[in-house]
């Protein structure tokens, strides 16, 4: 680990909810303060909650499926937050010792948190706002091969972004063809009534939150080609295709396939002009 890559002592607001801090409870995690956890109790029984946690759990599948099927072993993620094992880095690392990660979040506390897991480990972190797309292309082409595959991974962090499809086009248009996306996206065309009140909780507590509707999620990948089943709920993209992995973390969905779900996923490559 490099001096810069050391973590430092950062002043936070405990008072204040913090969009990372929030997802983090929602997912059973530890890194979060009763301010978080006042929020994450209001959405305890919304729908917007399975939601979140499939999705994250569709990104596990996402990345081994990108690494046992296509031979991805670069992966970028987006907006990071907090550690929830297992991490990206520990799916690419168990598959092969040559994958590297780097996690990218404008979040101080989240990235010294990613940091110090980087130990170790082919991963480094990136405090940048996501917004900056130029700084985010230079911080992946510092850390990645740019003439081999590389995977963006953004999952809980476009719905947090105002112009996000702006973001993705940029980025889309400034990163090599092969590029791959792996997008989840919260949605209020299913369980609208309890979307839009978690993201009015969510807003009134001064976090920004923005479901798309499926058009607008779509119309983020129109670049990609999506491989099947395309764009769909989180627990309905393949959700037979992994198993328990080595931390004894079953990836599979635990929302029933025939329940709806507040979210769209999809896994996408670039399409070459």
């Amino acid at each position: 680990m490099s001096t810069t890559d050391r973590p430092q002592r950062v002043m936070w607001d405990q008072s204040s909810p913090n969009s990372a801090r929030v997802h983090s409870a929602l997912l059973g995690g530890k890194d979060y303060y009763p301010a978080d956890d006042v929020i994450a109790e209001k959405l305890a029984g919304n729908k917007i909650t399975p939601a979140i946690t499939e999705s994250r759990r569709f990104a596990r599948r996402a990345v081994t499926h990108l690494l046992n099927h296509h031979r991805v072993t670069q992966f970028a993620e987006l907006g990071c937050g907090f550690p929830h094992t297992p991490n990206i880095h520990d799916i690419a690392e168990d598959h092969t010792s040559s994958a590297r990660t780097l996690y990218i979040d404008n979040d101080q506390l989240a990235a010294n948190h990613a940091r110090a897991l980087m130990a170790g480990h082919h991963a480094r972190t990136a405090e940048v706002d996501l917004t900056d797309t130029t700084a985010v292309v230079e911080a992946i082409a510092t850390t990645f091969d740019m003439s081999a595959p590389i995977a963006l991974i953004l999952s809980g962090t476009a719905e947090l972004i105002d112009d996000a499809p702006s973001m993705i086009a940029a980025l889309t248009h400034a990163l090599p063809a092969p590029t791959w996306l792996v997008l989840t996206h919260i949605t209020a065309d299913v369980f609208g009534h309890d979307i839009t009140s978690a993201a009015r909780a969510l807003r009134a507590a001064g976090i920004a939150y923005h479901p798309r509707t499926h058009d607008d999620i779509a119309s983020m990948l129109t670049c990609y080609h999506l491989h099947t089943p395309g764009l769909v709920a989180p627990h309905r993209w393949r959700p037979e295709s992994i198993g328990s992995d080595r931390y004894g973390h079953a990836t599979e969905p635990l929302h029933p396939e025939a329940w709806d779900l507040s979210a769209f996923a999809a896994i996408g490559q670039r399409c070459r002009a």
